[in-house]
């Protein structure tokens, strides 16, 4: 009997003790004290509760300072808890300790933290970074459309050719399509022709490609064939083309479908911060282009119209499109154009653009005789009212200019294109900025008025232009 009670007494003893050594404990995980020995004694001793359901407390607590100490310590040994750790960090754009402890639960194993590493590297432009992480989960839909997407950026024709089929299955269906539509998959892109062939091809054929090509496409004035050199830049060039269908200047330029090139095969030399230029021999290899104008989407870089070329980076909008295309059907930049300008070196002989004249700005003679004389060399003659003037008594003579006075009339008014040259003036239809000045700004309807005069008369030389060009020098 004696023994009886004496262990009895025991056991609530130890009861007792177990209850307050646990509860010491678990003051300690809420107030972020608790030692990595302290959590791997508790986890053996409290039978009711593990580490994780204490860490779900702690989050639905909202003590995010406790629950960071204890997810550290259970971190190490547990690939759930280092992944939540990780996507904390990246959260609150920690991104070196989100990648450290990305890199934890890997080497446990886990293989949603893989792909949201590879996820960092790709934003972050470390690509080679990206295959060691993936290629042994290739099988992963999730890392398959991720290796696409670097692929893509890095021109691994190989690798897409090798996984297509693995790409069509499963839950990439939709993005096999997706490279499907953009010609990602096209056998006709790896093959090639000499130089020489290429420019008897040139030499003998420009004329009937040109015709050719606005034949088959008669709906508009010119086309333009889209290319990009990834998978953000092919979608955006899609979304362009829908938000371009809108706009009134899709009644002359139709947009064809964007096709894949890689960045390795355009050879861009620009930095960020200078105008897009690339490598134009790339379209000698191409026999899939059937159109006047190229238009190339890159990762970054100044937007511009390269005579049959338009370069844009893969995040500008549809103002910029809009700007740059309006080149193309022969609309010259308002803003002030570079020194050595071909157009502002001298007094134009003749109409260059719908939108521009360069032109004397001092006169003499008899007025309406240098009316009749200055209007042959304007495009938009026929919009101006014979009540607008155009010429204002200056001392001996005439200076060319519509007076402020009928800023609201179509005339002759001043424009900043050919300031840096000072020996000309060059003179637009508005007194109003347009979208030829600033991109956000409007596309006058009057240029559209003026487009119809003569919709072909003032287009860019096409693409062959630049090859021609390019492989002369």
């Amino acid at each position: 009997m004696i023994i009886k009670k004496i262990l009895i007494s025991l056991v609530v003893f130890t009861s007792l003790s177990l209850f307050f050594f646990i509860t010491d404990y678990r003051e300690k995980i809420n107030n972020a004290e608790i030692t990595r020995q302290q959590l791997s004694i508790l986890e053996i001793l409290d039978l009711f509760i593990n580490t994780d359901e204490r860490l779900a407390q702690l989050l639905a607590k909202g003590n995010n300072k406790a629950w960071l100490h204890l997810a550290k310590l259970h971190g190490d040994y547990n690939a759930n808890t280092a992944y939540q750790l990780a996507e904390y960090f990246r959260r609150e754009k920690q991104i070196t300790s989100a990648e450290l402890w990305y890199r934890v639960a890997i080497r446990q194993q886990h293989v949603v933290s893989r792909i949201a590493l590879a996820n960092i590297y790709f934003n972050q432009q470390q690509y080679a970074d990206i295959k060691p992480l993936l290629l042994p989960i290739v099988d992963n839909d999730n890392a398959l459309a991720m290796l696409y997407k670097v692929a893509l950026y890095q021109g691994e024709l190989a690798f897409i050719a090798k996984h297509k089929n693995r790409l069509a299955q499963g839950g990439n269906m939709g993005l096999y399509n997706e490279l499907e539509q953009f010609s990602v998959f096209n056998e006709s892109e790896k093959q090639t022709k000499s130089e020489e062939k290429f420019e008897y091809t040139i030499e003998h054929n420009i004329e009937h490609n040109i015709k050719k090509n606005i034949k088959k496409n008669s709906a508009c004035s010119v086309d333009v064939q889209l290319f990009a050199t990834s998978l953000k830049g092919l979608r955006h060039g899609q979304q362009l083309m829908s938000a371009f269908e809108h706009h009134k200047l899709a009644k002359y330029i139709c947009l064809r479908i964007p096709k894949y090139i890689s960045a390795e095969a355009i050879n861009c030399l620009h930095g960020v911060s200078e105008n897009i230029s690339c490598n134009t021999s790339v379209w000698i290899t191409r026999n899939d282009i059937n159109t006047r104008y190229l238009g190339v989407i890159v990762e970054q870089g100044g937007a511009n119209v390269d005579h049959g070329i338009m370069y844009i980076d893969q995040d500008d909008n549809l103002d910029v499109l809009i700007h740059e295309l309006s080149h193309f059907i022969g609309f010259v930049d308002e803003y002030p154009l570079p020194k050595q300008h071909q157009k502002c070196q001298q007094v134009q002989q003749s109409p260059f653009a719908h939108n521009l004249v360069v032109l004397p700005d001092f006169y003499q003679g008899e007025r309406e005789k240098l009316r009749a004389s200055i209007l042959s060399q304007v495009p938009w003659r026929n919009l101006i009212k014979h009540s607008t003037p155009i010429l204002s008594k200056y001392k001996q003579g005439w200076t060319l200019a519509t007076p402020v006075t009928y800023q609201k009339e179509i005339g002759l008014f001043t424009t900043a294109s050919c300031n840096k040259q000072r020996k000309t003036q060059a003179f637009k239809p508005l007194a109003s900025r347009t979208k030829l000045e600033y991109f956000e700004l409007y596309f006058p309807e009057i240029y559209l008025n003026i487009i119809e005069l003569a919709p072909t008369i003032f287009l860019m030389p096409n693409y062959h232009f630049n090859l021609k060009r390019d492989l002369a020098h």
